[in-house]
């Protein structure tokens, strides 16, 4: 993998293909390896460019810095690094909260965005675990002693496949995604819990994004969501679509919250005719 100085933190990333540059952002507690079939995918026509966000995969884990405003920096700098122009943003989750913050602050270096269920405080709120970030909000300084102890915890394999099992629809189920080991590892090790913990920490900032309208000038945005997702609310996410007004939005009815494994040629497929659209409408 390549490597990225942000600040003497090595951010670690790979870069395949060739084409028009797309950026590929994980969700929290994952790493690039989502991406990696749907890159191979799309590597023919694009170069691409899957982070390990900082606290995640091989990246660094300082234990501190894990929220929105220091992501966005990360992703700015990052861009800058390699001199890249109006690049392509691709982002599931926290990575889609990231991807929608950097564009509202600078939708010149845009060209478009694809986001795979968004992470906001609404959706979060209305998911499976929603009740986490209210006892956070009620209990802040208990809540913060849990952290702490749970962040020194070294998780195994067992409760990466579980914890990625939780995530996945019908579909990924059945295909057996979460006893793919390099999956599961994603959660084992010290810090990545500590590094989850932190964004969950930070999450009410995330409103931010239930709120942006995006103005005139703002790129094209294409949704993708899976109704069967428990970690955030597909419902929320058609609430969320009605204030971002996406050009294009997929609902896939077996996939939950990694469709881009549950169903990597679609998502492919999608990904590619959105951006090849936006292209052609921008020529």
């Amino acid at each position: 993998m390549d490597v990225f100085d942000f600040h003497g933190l090595p951010i670690k990333y790979t870069r395949t293909g060739q084409g028009a540059p797309v950026i590929m952002l994980h969700n929290g507690g994952s790493s690039h390896a989502i991406w990696d079939e749907v890159s191979e995918r799309l590597s023919g026509s694009y170069e691409l460019f899957a982070l390990d966000l900082l606290g995640f995969g091989d990246s660094a884990k300082p234990g501190s810095g894990y929220n929105l405003d220091n992501y966005v920096r990360m992703l700015d700098e990052f861009i800058d690094s390699l001199a890249l122009s109006r690049v392509r943003l691709v982002g599931n989750c926290m990575g889609c909260a990231i991807s929608l913050a950097f564009t509202d602050h600078s939708p010149e270096r845009v060209e478009a965005l694809v986001l795979c269920n968004p992470l906001t405080e609404a959706t979060f709120l209305a998911g499976w675990l929603g009740p986490l970030l209210w006892i956070r909000e009620q209990m802040p300084g208990i809540n913060r002693q849990v952290y702490r102890l749970l962040g020194r915890l070294r998780l195994t394999n067992g409760i990466g496949s579980f914890a990625t099992l939780f995530q996945l629809g019908p579909r990924g189920r059945s295909l057996k995604i979460h006893r793919d080991p390099e999956l599961c590892s994603c959660y084992a090790g010290t810090g990545r819990m500590e590094s989850l913990l932190g964004v969950l920490d930070d999450l009410e900032n995330y409103s931010i994004v239930d709120g942006l309208v995006p103005r005139e000038g703002f790129p094209p945005i294409c949704t993708i969501w899976g109704l069967k997702n428990r970690i955030l609310s597909p419902k929320a996410g058609r609430r969320l679509n009605a204030t971002l007004r996406p050009a294009r939005q997929e609902w896939l009815p077996d996939c939950g919250h990694l469709p881009m494994l549950e169903r990597p040629d679609e998502v492919a497929s999608i990904i590619d005719g959105f951006l090849r659209d936006t292209a052609a409408k921008g020529a």
